[in-house]
């Protein structure tokens, strides 16, 4: 039975020195394992995830006896899994960590496992919301607010973003949310080291509670008890995606979350944890002089920026998971906000990347072209957009590029990755800059909300990108400008 398998391994270390022999930090690990459980209690009868959960001693605590039914002990040894995999999970018993996984990002297995317990034991009504993103994303209907979501949200994202936001309003975190971090070795993780003072919903936590709401509610509505897990999870976090659905997978978790969780919804699940926090001893002190009504500006300042950083703005891969070479010299700070955005295609590579290893792959490439053979400091573009759902920082939001001759200090040079002379990067792609990137940057005052776009040819006019269909795309764009100007006593606009 395949409910057995998911409640395994609760938040997978992610500690300074490694403990469990050869096993990596990597979601491909915990699948193994679980593959591993599958078939050694796959005769066993009547034994639930949630009861697994219990075994392990991970479900002891308020949130999740809140999120899933009461167990009973089976006293289980595991005597099937090697000593080399009972350490790995003993020690993430110990420990809120995370694994890597194949997309290039890091999730906590704490609210992943948690949404997956929840999806098993509350079957929702109603079908699976239309989610499929190879249709055009600009339509918005699958973004309307869903049928409640009973407990995945308690068990994945609400309860903990409610703390954390309290801790914050309460001075006990210097942030509310993040930040993200890097691995100190992609082909055989060991160590995680966040980049900045960690809230107590780092982005890895984050990733987990998406993904884990998302898988919850797939198989709440699937309500098969036959499902084989360790399969959806490679399915979901590999290149294929779950039921071959290849917009559904880990790349487009930001996506598929919006699908199923409005703001309001979140709101109101995010207050009702705030309540029911406040009800437990040791965290009543965090409450002294709230009214209700505080509490209920806070949750809505929770769910706010949240969906704010994490739904609305895209995911962004830093320079040290793509592997980065070191800037050479010392870069030039930027002034902003910044009034331009040129768009570039990158010509070569000429083709889309598809995935995280062939996109990070590309980024290099690019920046060693740049640096040995143009002679430049760094890679070129501010950011570069893949076609496997990311974002990739270049320069980033604060340094001056080398983009767009003489225009590189006055706005952000963003690329898209392959030839766009006769094609158009996907739907999503185009999307991905022209709604989210833009809106986000605007919101974190990175650029002004006037911003202006141009094609890379209008400033430089002895190139042709960001070519031919991709900039006849553009032109279309409610912010796109032509340029104009005297070119030899004729005056032209491009």
């Amino acid at each position: 039975m395949l409910l057995i398998q998911l409640g395994l391994l609760p938040a997978l270390l992610c500690a300074s020195v490694a403990r469990a022999g050869d096993l990596t930090f990597h979601i491909d690990t915990v699948i193994g394992i679980l593959e591993d459980l599958e078939l050694s209690l796959k005769d066993t009868p009547n034994l639930t995830v949630t009861e697994l959960f219990q075994e392990l001693e991970y479900c002891g605590s308020e949130k999740c006896k809140f999120s899933l039914d009461p167990m009973t002990s089976l006293l289980l040894d595991l005597p099937f899994l090697s000593h080399e995999q009972k350490t790995f999970l003993s020690h993430s018993l110990k420990e809120r960590g995370m694994v890597l996984t194949p997309d290039g990002t890091t999730v906590s297995l704490h609210p992943l496992l948690s949404g997956i317990a929840s999806g098993f034991n509350k079957p929702l009504e109603g079908p699976w919301p239309a989610t499929d993103l190879e249709t055009d994303p600009s339509n918005s209907s699958h973004l309307q607010p869903q049928p409640p979501l009973d407990s995945l949200l308690p068990a994945t994202i609400a309860t903990d973003l409610a703390l954390s936001f309290l801790l914050f309003h309460t001075k006990q975190r210097q942030r509310a949310l993040g930040p993200n971090g890097c691995w100190d070795n992609l082909s055989a993780p060991k160590v995680f080291t966040l980049m900045g003072p960690p809230s107590h919903v780092p982005d890895p936590f984050i990733n987990g509670a998406m993904d884990g709401l998302i898988l919850g509610n797939y198989l709440a509505e699937k309500a098969d008890l036959s499902l084989n897990i360790s399969a959806l999870l490679r399915d979901y976090y590999g290149d294929e995606g779950v039921e071959g659905g290849k917009r559904f997978r880990s790349n487009f978790r930001r996506k598929n979350f919006a699908a199923v969780v409005s703001e309001a919804k979140l709101r109101e699940e995010v207050e009702c944890s705030l309540h029911l926090l406040h009800q437990q001893n040791e965290t009543a002190s965090l409450f002294e002089n709230m009214t209700r009504e505080e509490v209920s500006l806070l949750a809505r300042q929770a769910a706010e920026e949240f969906l704010a950083l994490y739904v609305e703005c895209p995911a962004i891969i830093p320079r040290c998971m793509w592997g980065a070479r070191p800037y050479k010299g010392t870069p030039t700070q930027l002034k902003l906000p910044l009034h331009f955005v040129y768009v570039h295609h990158t010509s070569s590579p000429s083709e889309p990347c598809r995935t995280f290893s062939a996109c990070a792959a590309d980024m290099r490439s690019m920046q060693r072209f740049h640096q040995d053979i143009r002679g430049w400091d760094d890679i070129g573009y501010s950011f570069v957009i893949g076609d496997d759902g990311y974002v990739y920082q270049g320069r980033g939001w604060h340094w001056v590029g080398a983009h767009t001759l003489g225009y590189n200090s006055r706005g952000y040079g963003i690329g898209f990755i392959g030839n766009y002379m006769k094609a158009l990067p996907d739907a999503y792609d185009l999307e991905l800059l022209k709604k989210n990137f833009l809106q986000c940057a605007v919101k974190g005052s990175k650029l002004h909300a006037n911003y202006t776009i141009h094609g890379h040819r209008q400033m430089v006019l002895t190139t042709s990108c960001p070519g031919d269909r991709l900039f006849e795309e553009i032109k279309t764009w409610k912010d796109f400008k032509m340029r104009c100007f005297m070119d030899n006593g004729v005056y032209r606009c491009v």
